[in-house]
């Protein structure tokens, strides 16, 4: 008896031993001068958002994020992305839509160019520009340098896009019902591949080697596109509350849970999945952002924080 206790010992302080974080978390800066219901981080750049006011900070001294531009939106931003650093491109849903710079800032450190279009969601790789609109589908358009606007084709979804990841030669997509696979190797004519409708409150989604990482709900699901076909289920993980923003970064999730801060996982092995480190401020986490070692947690009225993980 005694051995079996000291086998069930051992074997339960390895597996805690593989679940423990080789970096650490440290907490830079703390910013309370706006609104971050989401916001989005790149080249240095940080970009922070309300429903109506956008925000662009330098990150390059991480203790001081500087703020060098904002723009106001007459109708609410559904959401941005950004090519060359300073072409900055917004959705709304209405098609009348005017963004205006803010000009009592006086601290403009780069020009950026805004560009409004019609949708729900965007997403860009490289040149081209994927553009989801709750009723007409998903626009395929080519930015060239930044400037123009040439669209390439359009995938009709009737049941709606939720959130959406494009690697060329694929594109992923969350509908009303689940995962569509998409082929978008000829830009002209992309053709639905695969389907899994077995999906319930599906989000958000994040992409890692042939791993689709789906939040619905308090469900994290390991989706396998090994067979683009036929995206398969392989294994799920359950949070204490709603999954609002996946990231991914060396095998790794960084996932939103609003009041529930934001937990970092280990998805080596998908099939099993084990938590390694938390965060968990005061406020509610609505979004997380990546670039380089730092996190960026979206605090909504809060502001937005960064943090070092190395």
């Amino acid at each position: 008896m005694k051995k079996l206790l000291l086998a069930l010992i051992a074997t339960s302080i390895l597996l805690s031993l593989g679940a423990v974080d080789n970096k650490f978390l440290n907490l830079i800066t703390h910013v309370k001068n706006s609104q971050a219901m989401s916001i989005m981080a790149e080249n240095q750049q940080v970009y922070v958002r309300n429903n109506n006011q956008i925000w662009i900070y330098s990150s390059f001294n991480a203790w001081q994020p500087r703020i060098e531009a904002s723009f106001y939106s007459v109708f609410p931003i559904e959401d941005i992305n950004v090519a060359a650093d300073r072409y900055l491109y917004i959705c709304s849903a209405e098609p009348t839509n005017t963004v205006v710079p803010v000009d009592s800032l006086n601290l403009y450190g780069r020009i950026f160019f805004p560009t409004t279009f019609i949708g729900d969601r965007i997403t860009r790789e490289g040149a081209t520009i994927y553009i989801a609109d709750r009723y007409r589908g998903i626009d395929i358009i080519d930015i060239g340098s930044g400037g123009q606007r040439d669209i390439r084709s359009t995938f009709s979804e009737k049941w709606g896009i939720k959130d959406f990841h494009a690697e060329y030669p694929y594109l992923y997509a969350l509908n009303d019902f689940g995962l569509v696979t998409v082929d978008i190797t000829d830009l002209q004519f992309p053709t639905s591949m695969g389907t899994n409708y077995q999906i319930y409150d599906a989000r958000v989604l994040a992409k890692n080697n042939d791993i689709i990482w789906i939040g619905a709900g308090k469900n994290l699901m390991a989706m396998s596109i090994r067979d683009l076909n036929n995206p398969t289920l392989i294994n799920q993980y359950r949070f204490t509350h709603d999954i609002l923003d996946i990231e991914v970064k060396d095998n790794r999730l960084f996932v939103a849970l609003g009041p529930g801060g934001m937990r970092i996982m280990d998805v080596s092995l998908p099939t099993r999945i084990q938590e390694v480190n938390s965060i968990l401020p005061v406020a509610t986490v609505y979004d997380v952002a990546l670039d380089q070692d730092y996190i960026f947690l979206g605090l909504g009225r809060d502001g937005w924080m960064i943090y070092q993980y190395h």
